[in-house]
């Protein structure tokens, strides 16, 4: 059902509370917003603005009311993390030339308020849940200046593991850090990423602390993989390893495993002077 006028809800992210407001699209209340924009958009840190990728008449209409928006925000020198998502930019339109000239149009178009914002651009899809919560987790760990040193350790780590992805979460899987291995094939990133749904329900569900797994792509090619829980003082987060399988001696990756685990205290304070 669409959002009427404005819906509030608030969630724990490293334990802040954050206040959550998912502001209704119809006209009536978009005009609403625009005639009191300090009662209903002082004080935001973060925007996610949703565009219908697949609703072409629409755009020079939202990207207008944009504008107005962000307006607002130079005006009255508010200092705000503007993320675009072209939703519903589903998997058959990723090759469509059309659609991606006309979105790249209008990242094109709004690099003009550069200098004034630091703005960001997905294509989300619900037939790649994957794809709205990395929109969602970029926004969120943006908020916290030390976040991008978690991706760039495990950049730096994955050297040493092989690694195909790892992954640091908490328990709504929000993503705190991320990696993951340059040019891997689109299938197989696929399949990586209904593990790693899959495994954020089972850890949660099962009261897991470590959880192994092992599965195979399509070409056949096998991984392995361990999710372990980190506690933080009362939070708890979770980290994701996936290695390539060695397929001529499987001890070397049981071994490499066992050398993950071993890691965990290491890794804990590392993650924790970042965090903090």
């Amino acid at each position: 059902m669409p959002t009427r006028r404005i819906a509030r809800d608030t969630f724990k992210f490293l334990g802040l509370e954050f206040s959550r407001l998912d502001f209704g699209g119809q006209r009536i209340y978009r005009e609403d917003y625009l005639k009191h924009p300090e009662k209903f958009l002082s004080g935001i840190d973060l925007i996610f603005y949703v565009i219908d990728a697949q609703d072409f008449d629409r755009y020079i209409e939202s990207i207008d009311y944009l504008e107005e928006v962000l307006l607002f925000f130079k005006e009255y020198q508010e200092d705000v993390i503007v993320e675009i998502l072209f939703h519903k930019f589903d998997p058959q339109l990723i090759d469509d030339v059309e659609i991606n000239k006309r979105i790249l149009t209008l990242k094109q178009a709004l690099t003009r308020y550069s200098n004034d914002f630091d703005i960001f651009f997905f294509e989300t899809t619900i037939f790649d849940i994957k794809s709205v919560m990395d929109a969602f987790s970029s926004g969120l760990s943006m908020l916290f200046e030390k976040m991008e040193m978690v991706s760039n350790l495990f950049s730096e780590m994955s050297k040493n593991y092989n690694s195909l992805m790892i992954s640091l979460f908490d328990g709504k899987g929000i993503t705190l850090g991320e990696y993951f291995r340059p040019h891997l094939p689109l299938t197989q990133k696929i399949k990586i990423y209904e593990i790693y749904l899959e495994l954020q329900k089972r850890i949660a569900a099962e009261n897991r602390t470590l959880f192994e797994f092992s599965d195979k792509f399509e070409s056949g090619e096998r991984f392995s993989g361990v999710i372990e829980v980190l506690k933080f003082g009362n939070l708890n987060f979770y980290l994701l390893f996936i290695v390539e399988e060695d397929h001529e001696d499987l001890g070397k990756t049981v071994s490499l495993l066992d050398k993950i685990e071993a890691a965990k205290p290491q890794m804990e304070n590392l993650i924790m002077q970042i965090i903090q």
